[in-house]
């Protein structure tokens, strides 16, 4: 599988989800270097929580050779302009920002640090469920954050 194909995989197996169930919990699609398929689906209630299950994540998938992994999730977002002189090191956290923006995100990663991503604007109506917008690809190839880089540590071969 290429890294393209997992990640048009993630994309439409999210999608799939949330207009099914409204919602989508945190998982991973992680692919060995043996093929094999890891689907994990990790919850949390907190930052404390979250750092842990990272830090099982990288161990795990250390331990498992994963050479590929897709990561879904819902999160809040903020997009500043391009040409904007805001120092983001002093805004808040997008959770907390008035300008936020809802998102269903799919990030893609493989052990050699090729990346892609993009994400759908969640849209809730007032009345009825809610729904996706167009899918929205990244224009950057490079990821950061708490969530990527989880292979940076795994070699190639094995």
């Amino acid at each position: 599988m290429t890294l393209e194909q997992l990640f048009e995989h993630a994309r439409d197996r999210a999608a799939d989800m949330f207009n099914h169930c409204g919602e989508v919990l945190p998982m991973w699609h992680a692919v060995t270097s043996n093929d094999e398929h890891l689907i994990i689906a990790t919850p949390w209630s907190g930052p404390d929580e979250k750092q842990q299950t990272v830090e099982s994540l990288r161990a795990m998938f250390e331990e498992k050779h994963v050479k590929q992994l897709a990561f879904m999730c819902e999160a809040w977002v903020l997009q500043l302009p391009a040409d904007t002189d805001t120092d983001i090191n002093n805004l808040p956290v997008p959770s907390e920002h008035p300008d936020r923006r809802e998102v269903l995100r799919i990030n893609v990663e493989d052990n050699n640090g090729n990346t892609i991503s993009g994400s759908y604007y969640i849209l809730r109506p007032e009345h009825g469920k809610p729904k996706l917008s167009k899918f929205n690809l990244d224009k950057y190839d490079a990821l950061s954050g708490r969530m990527t880089g989880l292979l940076k540590h795994v070699g190639t071969k094995h």
